[in-house]
């Protein structure tokens, strides 16, 4: 059987509008709060055929070039009841736009099968799909007064994944796209918050090549990384970053305040350095907010100072920190003060996010 992708087309809200809706999604126990974002669907669900992946994304890029920001109200919360169970947030303003960005979008390999009814399109962003009917009178009062708005700047390709979590995978401004260049070279520059699959797939063998064109055949790809850790089965700190050869670069190493100064952030990094020996790597980098907390944290687990990085982040000074790790006879350690010291079990404060 040829490989098919579940994928839909959507407007999808971010920020704090996102965090907003969340929150009333959350307050009526609406099932798909975790398994999709807050959005406002183009292309109802449908399967894609592996080989029209491409032809779908630059049909996505073509539609979104030829469209604008869009500009909505959200809000009164209505019903489709009786129809089906849904609560969702009225959708006004530039409806025009939305039908017709809709209308580029629907057609060739993201028309819809011939079986499925078409309906006309009500612009609309569901808050729960399978709510309880009895239940439909008392949320519509409470919600009433609901009222905000929101500009869609981006179109975003989302893909069903194993866990039926849909996933954004590729996205693209609405609006024309810079264009670099005159006479023979015409160049597009667009814009996005992540690559598309082929786009990735290309950048990931141009450096590739490039890697080993400069360092060598025996060049090592950069793997990312992350650690969790758990108390009573619910996260309590975090670290990732990913590895770089012989180098292990923290990009965060978070604690949650409650579990602060209990030695969370020593386990972690520890099992960090850990990390860092079993896949080779003689050093752990990182960079972290100058004179903060977290410089004496590290500091005093053994990392030192390489380098100032003036406007870092935020026009913050930031430091690059380092140490050496290395295998000894009792098991994992590194140069200078060992990484087992628990001594001082302060952890990262909030400024440690590094």
């Amino acid at each position: 059987m040829t490989p098919r992708r579940r994928l839909t087309v959507a407007l999808v809200v971010t920020g704090v509008v996102a965090n907003e809706i969340d929150g009333l999604r959350r307050a009526l126990g609406a099932g798909a709060l975790e398994r999709i974002a807050p959005h406002c669907t183009l292309i109802a669900p449908v399967n894609v055929r592996e080989e029209s992946l491409e032809t779908v994304l630059a049909q996505v890029r073509a539609a979104a070039a030829k469209s604008a920001p869009i500009a909505v109200n959200l809000g009164p919360p209505a019903t489709f009841w009786p129809r089906a169970p849904v609560l969702y947030l009225a959708v006004s303003g530039d409806i025009d736009a939305m039908t017709e960005l809709r209308r580029d979008l629907g057609a060739g390999p993201l028309a819809p099968p011939p079986a499925r009814r078409e309906r006309d399109f009500v612009p609309h962003l569901t808050l729960d799909q399978r709510i309880e009917p009895s239940r439909l009178p008392h949320a519509l009062k409470a919600l009433a007064s609901y009222r905000t708005t929101y500009c869609f700047e981006r179109l975003t390709v989302l893909e069903l994944d194993a866990g039926h979590r849909w996933q954004p995978l590729a996205d693209a401004a609405l609006g024309k796209p810079m264009v670099a260049g005159r006479g023979s070279l015409d160049l597009e520059l667009s814009v996005v918050e992540r690559p598309d699959p082929v786009v990735a797939a290309w950048a990931d063998e141009q450096w590739a090549g490039y890697s080993r064109d400069r360092y060598g055949e025996a060049v090592r790809p950069i793997k990312p990384y992350a650690l969790v850790a758990r108390a009573d089965g619910r996260p309590v700190g975090f670290a990732d970053g990913e590895i770089r050869g012989p180098v292990l670069r923290i990009g965060r190493l978070i604690v949650s305040p409650e579990w602060r100064s209990l030695g969370v952030g020593s386990h972690l990094l520890r099992a960090v350095e850990r990390l860092g020996l079993e896949r080779g790597c003689g050093r752990v980098r990182l960079e972290t907010l100058r004179g903060g907390r977290a410089e004496r944290f590290y500091a005093e687990r053994g990392y030192v100072v390489t380098a100032t990085l003036p406007r870092w982040r935020e026009e913050h000074d930031f430091v690059l920190m380092e140490r050496d790790i290395v295998v000894t006879v009792g098991g994992p350690a590194a140069q200078g003060r060992s990484g087992n010291d628990s001594r001082n079990p302060s952890t990262a404060g909030r400024d440690g996010l590094t």
